[in-house]
């Protein structure tokens, strides 16, 4: 057998090598080839059909919650304004409640005097401070001047008797035709009289004159009715002093009664009158 020489040894090695080279540049050729070639696809097929059609789809959903949240904010809103309408009423009924709840307790406190329940029939914007018509005239047992009054004091006096209904002139009208007869406790524990003439719309308080200019008054005292004029009984409530007013002499000149505290806005009332006789 022939023997190969050393330089043919060295030469067929570096040509094995070569070889050996040449077959894996080729493989791995074939592979960038195969991965471009499955990269362009992908990204073809992702940009042109795989993204759009999951944007459109993620738009609908979103459209369809949006949807879905207008209706429940709708829903949710006229549920709201329902509440709210409920809880109006709730609080004008627990409010004409707590007035008949007063006027029951106060009706107990008159004895034999003349009391008519009553609720407020019409009120207008136009006189609010003026006048109100009530349910109740000449039928029920209404007279001219008996004192109406709420649970928290006295009101108005009856203007004019109807069959069915009456008219009431409020305190604090501009027109008050009567004087009122009142009475106030002092803290000495004596009590002085006086009138109440009128309504300051200034001091938002009504004019009371003293029948003793020298009496001490001091503010917060309360004023009541003293049954010595009028169609009505002593102890009915009209306010409390607000302010006092001194001549040069530093003589009582005009007393300042603030209102009771309902005049403004109240449902029901009681007309009352001097006790019936037996």
């Amino acid at each position: 057998m022939r023997k190969f020489t050393r330089i043919q040894k060295r030469l067929l090695t570096t040509i094995v090598v070569l070889c050996i080279l040449a077959c894996a540049m080729f493989g791995l050729r074939q592979n960038s080839i195969t991965n471009i070639g499955y990269s362009v696809w992908t990204y073809l097929k992702y940009g042109l059909i795989q993204y759009p059609l999951s944007s459109i789809g993620n738009a609908v959903n979103d459209f369809a919650n949006l949807w879905h949240a207008y209706d429940d904010n709708e829903y949710l809103s006229k549920q709201l304004a329902e509440q709210k309408n409920y809880q109006t009423a709730y609080e004008d009924e627990r409010n004409k409640n707590k007035q008949l709840e007063g006027l029951l307790e106060m009706k107990g406190g008159f004895g034999d005097a003349k009391t008519i329940s009553v609720s407020v029939l019409e009120r207008s914007s136009d006189s609010w401070l003026q006048t109100v018509t009530i349910s109740a005239g000449k039928k029920q047992g209404v007279e001219k001047n008996m004192l109406v009054a709420t649970s928290d004091g006295a009101i108005g006096l009856v203007e004019s008797v109807q069959t069915m209904t009456s008219i009431v002139q409020l305190l604090t009208s501009q027109h008050l035709s009567n004087d009122i007869a009142i009475k106030m406790s002092l803290e000495d524990g004596t009590s002085v009289e006086g009138v109440l003439q009128s309504y300051d719309t200034e001091k938002k308080a009504y004019r009371v004159s003293l029948f003793d200019n020298d009496a001490i008054v001091t503010k917060g005292q309360k004023v009541a009715t003293s049954g010595k004029g009028g169609n009505y009984p002593s102890g009915i409530l009209i306010g409390e002093v607000k302010d006092v007013s001194l001549n040069d002499d530093s003589i009582i000149s005009t007393v300042y009664v603030s209102p009771v505290s309902n005049m403004k806005s109240f449902d029901y009332c009681l007309v009352i009158g001097k006790e019936e006789s037996k």
